[in-house]
């Protein structure tokens, strides 16, 4: 890894929230002159005067070099790298006006995660309308599974950084990574973008099953058909299907939908043991759970993309309509009888040749016909790539993947995560061929 004294540079963290905290008591562990922009007087008080951010984030000591401003616009001036982690539906009104300070040297990472219930948009969206023209070259987005008290506590975390320019994002990786705090790279905005988003939704529904009594068996059907939802309405914006089995997708969805310091799960916990919505909000200390706003956001972006998402449904009428629970479950396990693999997607595969594989379709059927799907596909060596590294490890357990392209062999034959990691985007891949398989037939 690159010497961070290398990499050193003026920080401003726009929001106190406990996200906005943890990501600055990482850049001030960097050694990056770190600033972190706070609405509240208390906030500011207690990390400047404390070392701590007792409002939020509290027993998670802060740097001494860290520092906290309540003035904004001082915070952005001074500044070479500025995290947004500001809360979705209040970008608009905090970063406004403030928005014309930004100078073309700088550069923005978005680092919260939602789509705006009033327009529709994401985060991205919402930036590139906020910021001058010439700035939106230098914006990039920060994604993955990360909950802040994690991170704060030096816990090792990986997370996706994406951004339009390859070399942008790879410069905002250098600057935020350690041994602790890996960073890996993509060009998939809007894949990055809709999964970090999306997944909230279904971590609340998650707590509502866990809050119901239900096992093990229900949360696993959630996570995987949850995802093939979030697929299908990602590629329907434009994502690359194969960033939902990464670090935003697969990997933000499984931490968010499981872990106790999900925000969004608790708040289905909640909802599933009777308490309401209100109540449950009121009792937060201003933290703030994605997921409820998102869910009115998704349910009109599948209207009006006509993408069928009975969970993301179901989730909406639970949190908004008042509906009961245990209703809904039974109404959407009562849908129709339907194949796992849509019938018109085997049809897609027999037309390409009974051994013709979903990713060799996914890879030989060129750029989309339709602005439905913005992202091409990847090349067909990337595909045959990936397929033959799972292959062998499938073949030959002792055979493990190792950095550099390298092999060795462990005594017991156990699979070393990165290898794992290989066989699960491998059927991450498929999943995504087969959403976009169906999106070309269909069309």
């Amino acid at each position: 890894m690159a010497d961070q004294a290398f990499n050193r540079t003026k920080v401003g963290v726009l929001g106190g929230g406990s996200w906005g905290t943890a990501l600055a008591i990482h850049c001030a562990r960097l050694g990056h002159d770190t600033v972190m922009w706070a609405r509240g007087s208390d906030t500011v008080d207690a990390v400047n005067r404390l070392h701590e951010n007792t409002v939020y984030l509290p027993g998670y000591p802060c740097p001494p070099s860290l520092r906290a401003s309540s003035d904004l616009g001082a915070v952005i001036t001074g500044s070479e790298l500025l995290l947004m982690v500001v809360p979705t539906q209040y970008i608009v009104t905090t970063l406004g006006e403030a928005a014309k300070l930004l100078q073309p040297h700088q550069v923005m990472v978005s680092c919260s995660k939602g789509i705006s219930l009033a327009s529709l948009e994401t985060v991205e969206e919402l930036l590139e309308r906020l910021v001058p023209p010439e700035f939106r070259s230098r914006l990039a987005y920060l994604s993955g599974p990360s909950f802040a008290a994690e991170v704060a506590g030096g816990q090792p975390t990986a997370v996706t950084v994406a951004a339009k320019d390859d070399q942008l994002a790879a410069r905002v990786q250098a600057l935020l990574s350690n041994p602790r705090f890996r960073c890996y790279r993509s060009t998939d905005v809007i894949g990055v973008e809709l999964a970090g988003a999306l997944k909230n939704v279904l971590a609340i529904a998650c707590g509502i099953s866990d809050g119901l009594g239900f096992g093990n068996n229900a949360r696993a059907a959630l996570i995987t058909r949850g995802l093939y939802e979030i697929t299908k309405l990602a590629v329907a914006r434009g994502a690359n299907p194969l960033t939902m089995s990464g670090l935003a997708g697969m990997g933000d969805l499984v931490l968010t939908c499981t872990g106790d310091l999900s925000r969004n799960r608790t708040v289905g916990l909640r909802l599933g043991r009777g308490e309401r919505l209100q109540d449950i909000q009121a009792s937060m200390g201003g933290a703030v759970a994605e997921g409820v706003p998102t869910a009115v956001a998704i349910r009109t972006l599948a209207r009006k993309l006509g993408v069928e998402c009975p969970i993301m449904q179901g989730i909406h009428r639970v949190i908004h309509e008042g509906a009961n629970a245990q209703e809904v479950v039974t109404e959407v396990m009562s849908r129709e009888l339907k194949p796992e693999v849509a019938p018109d997607i085997i049809k897609g595969v027999i037309a390409n040749g009974s051994n013709t594989n979903l990713m060799e379709v996914l890879a030989a059927a060129g750029p989309p016909q339709t602005p439905a799907v913005a992202e091409a596909p990847p090349p067909a060596l990337k595909a045959t790539a990936l397929e033959g590294a799972a292959a062998t490890a499938a073949r030959n357990p002792r055979s493990i993947l190792c950095d550099g392209g390298r092999s060795g062999e462990r005594e017991d034959g156990a699979m070393r995560t990165a290898t794992v990691a290989v066989l699960a985007a491998g059927a991450g891949a498929a999943l995504g061929a087969a959403v976009v398989a169906v999106s070309r037939w269909r069309r």
